[in-house]
C-alpha cells in the first residue's frame, strides 16, 4: 500500500497543482484578458520572428520588425477602413429607431392581415406568440449589437496592454517551453513534445487559414454590398468576415441581420443581398477554403457541428469561435492517449 502511494504521489501532486492553478486562473479571469490576447498575438507572430531570426537577425530586432510590419497593416486598416466603419456605425445608430419602428409596423400589418381571416383561437394565439418572439428577437439583436460595440470599446486598455505583454512572450518563448518540459517526468517528455508539435501544427494551420479566408470573404462581401447599393457595406463585410471563422453556422449568423436590414429598405435589395451572400459562400466553400485551409483541422463535419453546439451552449459567441480549435486540440490529445493505451 505504501509503495503504491509513493508510486502515484508525484502524479497526484501534479494533478492537484494543475487543479489549484486552474482555480486561481478562474478567480483572476478578469485580469487575464490582456495576457490571453498577448499570447495569441505572440503565437501568430512567432513564425515571422523565427524566419527573421534564422537570417541571423537578433531576436529583439526581429520582434520589433514584426511589430512594425503588423502595425503597418493595422495603420492601413485604420486609415482606409475605420473612417468608413465609423460612418456606417454613426448612420446605423441614427437609423436604429426608424428601423425598429419599420419592423414593428411590418409585424402589425402582418398581424392585422391574418386577424381578418377566420382562424381557431389556438392557432391565432400561436401566431401572436410567434410574431411577439420575432419582435423580441429583432430588438434583442439590435441591443446586443450595441452592447457588443460598447464592450469592445471597454476593452481598449487590454488591447493597448496586450502588445507589451506579447513582446515578452515572443522574447521568452523558447525558455517557456523549456520550463514547461522540465515539469514533465523524463520518461513522458518525448511524447509530450510530440503532442505539443502536433497541436502547434494544427493550430497554426487553422489560425493562418481562417484569418486569410476571413479577410477574403470580408473583402468580397464589402465590395459586393457596395456594388448592389446596400448601406453599411464595411460593417457588414467585417461582420461576415469575423463570423466566417465559425464553420456552417457563421454564414447564417451574418446573413440574417444583413437580409433584415435590406428588407427594411426594399424587398428587391433583400433578394440581392441574399444572392450575394450565397455567391460569396459558394466561392468560399468551393474555391477559397479548399486552397487556403485544406484539411488543416482534420475533423469530421459531425464532430465540428457537435463542438459548435457545445461551445455556443457553454460560452456563447466566444464558444463558437473557440469550438473548432479546442476540438482539434482534444483530437490530438485523445489520439496520442489511444495509441499509448492500445
Amino acid at each position: 500500500m505504501l509503495k503504491s502511494f509513493i508510486r502515484f504521489r508525484r502524479p497526484l501532486v501534479v494533478l492537484l497543482g494543475f487543479f489549484l492553478l486552474f482555480w486561481l486562473f478562474y478567480l483572476l479571469r478578469a485580469i487575464l484578458v490582456p495576457f490571453i490576447i498577448g499570447f495569441i498575438f505572440a503565437y501568430i507572430l512567432a513564425p515571422v520572428v523565427q524566419i527573421l531570426e534564422n537570417r541571423q537577425i537578433p531576436r529583439s530586432v526581429a520582434i520589433i520588425i514584426s511589430y512594425v510590419f503588423f502595425l503597418g497593416l493595422i495603420a492601413l486598416f485604420i486609415f482606409y477602413a475605420v473612417p468608413l466603419l465609423l460612418k456606417d456605425l454613426n448612420q446605423l445608430a441614427s437609423l436604429i429607431p426608424r428601423y425598429v419602428q419599420s419592423l414593428q409596423e411590418a409585424l402589425w400589418q402582418m398581424q392585422d392581415g391574418y386577424s381578418r381571416v377566420a382562424l381557431p383561437e389556438g392557432v391565432r394565439q400561436v401566431i401572436d406568440g410567434a410574431i411577439t418572439r420575432v419582435e423580441q428577437m429583432s430588438l434583442g439583436f439590435v441591443q446586443g449589437f450595441i452592447h457588443g460595440l460598447i464592450g469592445l470599446l471597454g476593452q481598449s486598455f487590454n488591447l493597448i496592454l496586450a502588445p507589451i505583454i506579447s513582446y515578452y512572450f515572443l522574447r521568452d518563448f523558447d525558455h517557456l517551453e523549456d520550463h514547461l518540459l522540465k515539469a514533465v517526468p523524463l520518461r513522458y517528455r518525448h511524447e509530450v513534445m510530440q503532442v505539443g508539435k502536433d497541436i502547434n501544427r494544427v493550430l497554426r494551420g487553422f489560425i493562418k487559414g481562417s484569418l486569410l479566408v476571413a479577410f477574403w470573404v470580408g473583402l468580397l462581401t464589402t465590395l459586393g454590398m457596395y456594388i448592389i447599393g446596400m448601406d453599411f457595406s464595411v460593417l457588414i463585410g467585417i461582420m461576415v468576415g469575423v463570423t466566417n471563422i465559425i464553420p456552417y453556422f457563421g454564414a447564417i449568423i451574418s446573413a440574417v441581420p444583413a437580409i433584415l436590414l435590406a428588407l427594411l429598405k426594399s424587398k428587391w435589395l433583400a433578394l440581392y443581398v441574399l444572392g450575394l451572400m450565397v455567391l460569396v459562400h459558394q466561392l468560399e466553400s468551393n474555391i477559397i477554403s479548399p486552397h487556403v485551409l485544406g484539411s488543416s483541422v482534420g475533423l469530421h463535419p459531425l464532430i465540428i457541428i457537435f463542438a459548435l453546439l457545445a461551445g455556443g451552449r457553454l460560452w456563447g459567441f466566444g464558444g463558437l469561435l473557440l469550438a473548432v480549435p479546442l476540438a482539434a486540440i482534444l483530437k490530438v490529445i485523445v489520439k496520442h492517449l489511444y495509441l499509448r493505451l492500445v
